[in-house]
């Protein structure tokens, strides 16, 4: 009885620890996602209606409104995008450098200007995007199903 009771324990915790890392790949995904999309409807804004990036980062994703807020509450646009990236943790260290970049870019005066870093931005979210999918589907499954073989395996050497 102890000894079904220990491996049904050691096959969820196994394949718990699996579906958090799992996890982890997918909300980096995600928010590279809605990152995304919420430089193309900045992007829009800007093209249309040249608004401040104040008013452009609103309602542009979760990322941008914290940024906005943190622009409204005094910060500078470019210390206010880097403290909302930093409190991503799902991110790598090549996103956040991404964002680092854009951030940089925020002190252009013109529109051009803001639509050209936005441009460059946009692209290299793509770019990490790609990688961040490619990670969820071959890591990700790797990571849930590598976790229920390996809790397998102790199971079977535990009976």
């Amino acid at each position: 009885m102890l000894r079904i009771i220990g491996s049904a324990v050691v096959l969820l915790s196994a394949t718990l620890f699996g579906m958090r890392k799992y996890n982890t790949y997918f909300e980096r995904k995600k928010t590279l996602q809605d990152m995304l999309d919420g430089c193309r409807l900045i992007e829009s804004r800007l093209m249309c209606l040249h608004a401040p990036l104040h008013e452009s980062f609103m309602g542009s994703g979760a990322f941008f409104e914290n940024a906005r807020a943190q622009i409204l509450s005094g910060l500078l646009p470019e210390e206010a995008v880097k403290t909302a990236a930093y409190e991503l943790h799902f991110l790598k260290k090549e996103d956040l450098g991404i964002i680092e970049r854009f951030a940089s870019g925020l002190c252009a005066s013109s529109c051009d200007g803001q639509l050209s870093n936005l441009g460059v931005f946009k692209a290299e979210l793509e770019k990490s995007l790609e990688e961040a999918t490619g990670e969820l589907n071959l890591k990700g499954k790797l990571c849930v199903k590598g976790s229920i073989l390996t809790a397998a395996a102790i199971v079977l050497l535990l009976i």
